[in-house]
């Protein structure tokens, strides 16, 4: 489970390290993209090449400025992870309409 946040491709720059990205993908499944030093998770999704980027929120040293506006893949949560709010659940990825 993490915290992601999405935004366009276009709106996206990565400044620097690069060469430290590495990327983890099984064929019909998201990316995993970790630092190869610390073992971070940075992005998720279809990195590098996809009309969005995920980025994985606790990566960031700061506030992102965002709320929570949904919850996705509620079907798959481990049992003992109670959703408290009222934000709309998917228990799959949200359709990209609502993005």
């Amino acid at each position: 489970m993490s915290t992601q946040g999405r935004v366009r491709r276009e709106h996206f720059q990565l400044v620097e390290g690069a060469e430290l990205i590495r990327n983890y993908r099984v064929e019909g499944y998201a990316s995993k993209v970790f630092c190869k030093v610390c073992g971070s998770s940075l992005f998720g999704g279809d990195w590098p090449d996809g009309q969005e980027v995920s980025i994985r929120l606790g990566s960031l040293d700061g506030d992102p400025g965002i709320t929570p506006q949904f919850h996705t893949f509620v079907e798959a949560g481990p049992p003992w992870d109670e959703i408290r709010d009222d934000l709309p659940q998917y228990p799959g990825p949200v359709p990209f309409e609502l993005r």
